[in-house]
Parts: C-alpha cells; sequence; structure tokens
C-alpha cells in the first residue's frame, strides 16, 4: 500500500471522527480521534488482511494504490461503529455538583 492510500485512509477516518462529534451528542471531548482511530485501522484491516487472508480468492475489484476499496470501507465503518458504540458505554464524563 502507498503514502497517497494511507493519506487516504487518515483523511477519512478524521473526515467520519469530526462528523460524529459534530453531528452527533458525543459522550466524550475526545470521541472524534477514538473514532477517527477505529475507523482508520479497520480500512486498513480490511484492505490488508481480509483480502490477503479471508477473501484471498477475490481478483480484481476497485484498487487505488495498493488500497482495496470495498472491503476498507465496510471494515473501516463496521470497526468506527464498534468504536463508537464502546466510546459512548465506557466513557463517563464528570458531573459538575
Amino acid at each position: 500500500m502507498g503514502a497517497l492510500a494511507i493519506t487516504v485512509i487518515v483523511a477519512a477516518g478524521l473526515v467520519i471522527g469530526l462528523g460524529v462529534q459534530y453531528l452527533t451528542k458525543p459522550a466524550s471531548q475526545l470521541e472524534w480521534l477514538i473514532v477517527a482511530v477505529t475507523t482508520g485501522v479497520g480500512a486498513y484491516a480490511g484492505s490488508e488482511w481480509l483480502t490477503a487472508n479471508v477473501f484471498s480468492t477475490m481478483v480484481g475489484g476497485p484498487e487505488f494504490d495498493g488500497l482495496i476499496i470495498i472491503p476498507a470501507i465496510i471494515a473501516g465503518l463496521v470497526v468506527g461503529l464498534l468504536g463508537d458504540m464502546l466510546t459512548r458505554y465506557v466513557a463517563f464524563e464528570p458531573t459538575s455538583a
């Protein structure tokens, strides 16, 4: 995977993370960062690990600089959603008394 593909993954993770922060009611001030990181890790794993191990018979398909797009999108969104759900479940903001 090339540097341009990694840049796309990081940018997409940041856009999704900031979208979650500003379009929903966040449970924490750093929820966007957790969502961005988990989305990026999921997209990378989806492109590299899922395609190499689980879908090894999948030949062709849309690809960008070594990034296989469809598994990266699906895995990134699923892992990002899991990261968001875990953050909302675990994060406790201090309440003012």
